[in-house]
């Protein structure tokens, strides 16, 4: 399998594992950086038969939208399952770091945990001028 289509397999299972549409992902301009971070941190059998295994997944029309998560979270979740990866693939694009180590500055301002409480990153992307007057947004 090539590098292109594993890139495309690291798009969509990021999709599926964060929560966040693949446009919103694009739109950190993060996927390259942690594509290329997981190519450098991981041993490159084990990345070898994760995006294998993706990829029989997403390909077999006997899957659903719905087996393909429950299979997601009983096979690749696991710590056991190759080396954690896709936990460590949340952990990457919610708080930019991998394995409690910042891979970049904008990694930190891009980070998903910032969208996912309504907030922003401190030190970075303020809300602007008078922001204080607005009531803060709830979460239902």
């Amino acid at each position: 399998m090539e590098s292109n289509s594993n890139s495309k397999l690291f798009l969509k299972v990021s999709a599926l594992l964060t929560g966040f549409g693949k446009t919103e992902l694009k739109a950190t301009g993060m996927l390259e950086n942690y594509y290329n971070t997981i190519l450098k941190n991981v041993g490159k059998e084990t990345i070898d038969y994760f995006f294998l295994d993706l990829n029989k997944l997403f390909t077999d029309p006997v899957h659903t939208a719905q087996s393909i998560e429950n299979t997601l979270s009983t096979q690749f979740m696991p710590n056991s399952s190759y080396d954690g990866l896709a936990k460590k693939i949340i952990i990457l694009w919610y708080t930019g770091n991998w394995e409690n180590e910042v891979v970049s500055s904008a990694s930190y301002i891009q980070g998903l945990m910032w969208n996912a409480g309504h907030t922003h990153p401190p030190g970075a992307k303020q809300p602007g001028f008078g922001s204080w007057a607005d009531r803060p947004l709830t979460v239902k």
